[in-house]
């Protein structure tokens, strides 16, 4: 089957190309993709993480979100961390403890989704076998594969960070991260003890083991089977707050997606506690500004985004939480028309915006997949940075989703038993009348609105093919400083100043690290013309596009 496949691992996306190619469609090769990052990029996302997708289904032409969020564990109280939080970081909002309790280590650990929500997708619109989509990421676990430039930079970003005083008490560096088990840094150390290097062969046998078992016994092995007992067995001898009823009771959630029209385009993202009431609302408030009319990347065009962005943000930290326990404001606030146009007059008049704290987090990844028959699939999936944990024998890393909780009672995002936190990740499919145009996501945490919203209007605004749109220069801004990437030039950052905005021209963000406060985005992309475009962020020096004949 024709498609374009895109994701930030070229060998993932080589892996879904050949899905296709063999005649499954855009979510099996969604899936087979997915199993690849979790080898390829283990840090970032896998088995023992969380994610959301946003899915077209041509067949049916319905349109629906699959979320897989983390939930916190049975054990957990509202108040349990309250009197020994430090604080939060000013750049990340990760909750501050003496001890990295909510960022390393076993009580980091919220009920893992990532197997469920594959299931889901699976059983309602694959055409492959299960344990097919998973043979290539167990062959590649078990013969191995040559460590890429940006698994390693990840400990040693890192190690940056821990060296910085706004950063040192919540991101451990990458040796004391790997070293939080003696099963994960088995697979992560070398021989001396110190770090893996680009270019070592990395072999995880019990990585492939656990897909082998997954691909044999299927999802519900992770939650009521051989899996789950180990699991749960590793949980309860280490003080985890998950208990084998929580991992039984597991259950993703697939529902509508929210939905705007922007200047003819309805734009269907996910719901909360996901990102996806972020980009309607900031949407909503863009579509009273002639953003096309503007030059790309002007101090007029930027002003308006940033003070939009802040806006948005604002309202994500005040009313953004799980649905399920909090009361979340989605017609009031973030579908609201009226409160758009609030904004709008917030913006046009230079009034005041409350800004929020700063939230930037790291890890996740992405894919995108459209198929000829107009399939589409947009999949955001994570661990956040993980917790370090491996269970003995099983090879992979969990989350560590704790983090990003607010360890006071009583707010939108406060901890409770089986409550998910907020969540940035925000899946987009594009559509014009009933059919997909677009599918954009990204990987960076808080940052990924940023970037999808970016990526969005450089297409539906200015007109750009999917690599430019994923390619330009953008910011970012969630609190009082707006981040402008490095080829933007120093005048436009002048005239922002000048603006009354505070800004940080960076020098590091493009190309650069694949971890600076700018993060990739990938967008698939039917053009006008019927043919299939593709574009995978070059920020960090790689991506992967692949189209299928």
């Amino acid at each position: 089957m024709k498609g374009v496949v895109v994701a930030p691992q070229p060998r993932a996306s080589e892996t879904g190309a050949r899905i296709l190619e063999s005649g499954g469609n855009a979510f099996d090769t969604a899936l087979a993709t997915a199993f690849m990052q979790m080898v390829l990029d283990p840090f970032m996302c896998g088995l023992g993480g969380m994610g959301s997708a946003n899915i077209y289904f041509a067949a049916t032409k319905e349109r629906c979100i699959i979320d897989f969020q983390t939930r916190a564990g049975s054990k957990v109280r509202a108040d349990m961390w309250a009197k020994d939080i430090l604080g939060y970081t000013e750049i990340s909002k990760i909750t501050l403890f003496a001890d990295n309790r909510s960022e390393l280590g076993y009580s980091a650990i919220m009920t893992p989704g990532t197997v469920a929500g594959l299931g889901e997708i699976h059983q309602n619109y694959c055409t492959m076998k299960w344990g097919d989509l998973i043979a290539p990421a167990i062959k590649t676990a078990r013969e191995g594969f040559r460590v890429p430039p940006d698994l390693v930079e990840f400990l040693v970003w890192n190690n940056r960070l821990a060296q910085d005083k706004l950063q040192s008490q919540s991101t451990p560096d990458g040796l004391t991260r790997v070293k939080a088990t003696d099963a994960c840094a088995r697979i992560y150390l070398r021989k001396d003890g110190t770090l893996i290097q680009s270019g070592d062969l990395l072999i995880n046998k019990d990585m492939a083991d656990t897909l082998e078992t997954l691909a044999e016994e299927g999802p519900d092995s992770f939650y009521h089977g051989s899996l789950a007992r180990t699991i749960a067995k590793d949980f309860e001898e280490n003080g985890s707050f998950i208990t084998s009823d929580d991992l039984a009771n597991y259950k993703p959630k697939k529902s509508a997606p929210l939905s705007t029209t922007y200047r003819g385009y309805t734009i269907a993202a996910n719901r909360p506690p996901g990102g996806g009431p972020c980009i309607i609302e900031l949407l909503n408030i863009l579509e009273g500004f002639p953003l096309g009319e503007l030059q790309h990347n002007s101090p007029e065009h930027l002003n308006i985004l940033a003070r939009a962005m802040q806006q948005i943000h604002s309202d994500r930290n005040k009313y953004l939480g799980d649905p399920d326990f909090v009361s979340v404001p989605l017609d009031s606030i973030f579908l609201s028309r009226k409160h758009a146009e609030k904004c709008q007059r917030t913006i046009k008049e230079k009034q005041t915006i409350p800004v929020a704290t700063e939230a930037k987090e790291l890890g996740t990844t992405n894919l995108c997949v459209i198929d000829e028959a107009s399939n589409a699939i947009c999949l955001t999936h994570t661990l956040g940075s993980s917790s370090g944990v491996v269970t003995p024998g099983l090879g992979f890393m969990y989350n560590n989703s704790m983090k990003l909780f607010d360890p006071m009672p009583d707010k939108a995002n406060s901890i409770a038993p089986g409550k998910a936190r907020t969540s940035a990740m925000c899946p987009t499919i594009a559509f014009k009348g009933d059919r997909p145009v677009f599918a954009v996501g990204a990987l960076g945490g808080s940052t990924i609105v940023s970037s999808v919203i970016q990526s969005l209007c450089n297409v539906i605004d200015w007109g750009m093919t999917a690599l430019e749109a994923v390619s330009a220069p953008r910011i970012h801004c969630e609190g009082a400083m707006v981040y402008v990437e490095a080829p933007i030039r120093s005048d436009t950052c002048a005239a922002l100043r000048q603006m009354g905005h505070q800004v940080d021209h960076r020098v590091d963000s493009y190309p650069g690290s694949s971890y600076a406060i700018i993060p990739r985005a990938q967008m698939a992309r039917i053009k006008p013309n019927d043919s299939l475009d593709g574009g995978a962020d070059p920020r960090g020096g790689y991506g992967g596009v692949i189209y299928t004949k």
